[in-house]
């Protein structure tokens, strides 16, 4: 593992420990900890924003700020160049599979086909505006310049049939957010099986 990935890991803990532990389980049991219209985490998301030229917002901005914490994560990681962050995942996700502005350290792989390591990312789609069902469909967006809807986890752990993911703007129930540890069924090569998302991209992530 790069210095970087090591570095990411342990932001997004950090992050994740200031939002008091919220986890989604195996089982779908959830531990709520912090929610985002709490005022030091309100202020805070305003820090995720500000990473991705949205200095005015906070976490009481009516939009998903899942992206602005993955690229404010890279930032504090001390990515710099190496990583190019959006408000949006499918954009700088497709900046990573085309190498603009992105490192060659980071790679888009099918998730049919490779294992997710600690310090990766890992990418399932979302919402209702046709999402992609696979890792083919979402190319076949990003070809025609869709950047459709999706969510991104940094993997903070691997094994025993499980791996485990931070990332921002999770939550039990369609409002509300915070960042959130999700743990993940795997198979026995250790690639994501479970059908609570829908799995379409694994980025490695080798800073």
């Amino acid at each position: 593992m790069g210095d970087i990935a090591e570095r990411l890991i342990a932001v997004a803990a950090r992050e994740w420990d200031f939002f008091r532990r919220t986890t989604r389980h195996l089982d779908d049991h959830w531990d709520l900890g912090a929610n985002l219209d709490e005022p030091p985490q309100t202020a805070r998301i305003g820090e995720y924003w500000d990473a991705v030229g949205r200095p005015t917002w906070d976490g009481l901005t009516p939009e998903p700020w899942s992206a602005a914490f993955i690229s404010w994560c890279f930032a504090e990681a001390g990515a710099g160049g190496a990583f190019r962050g959006d408000e949006t995942h499918s954009v700088y996700v497709d900046r990573i599979r085309r190498h603009d502005g992105m490192s060659g350290k980071l790679i888009l792989h099918d998730p049919a086909l490779f294992s997710p390591r600690v310090g990766d990312l890992i990418w399932n789609a979302r919402g209702e505006r046709d999402p992609p069902g696979s890792y083919a469909e979402a190319l076949e967006q990003l070809d025609a310049r869709r950047f459709f809807d999706s969510h991104v986890d940094i993997v903070v752990a691997a094994g025993n049939g499980m791996c485990s993911s931070i990332g921002g703007n999770v939550w039990f129930q369609k409002v509300g957010g915070s960042v959130t540890r999700s743990d993940w069924h795997t198979d026995a090569e250790g690639r994501i099986a479970d059908d609570r998302k829908v799995w379409i991209g694994v980025i490695q992530n080798d800073l």
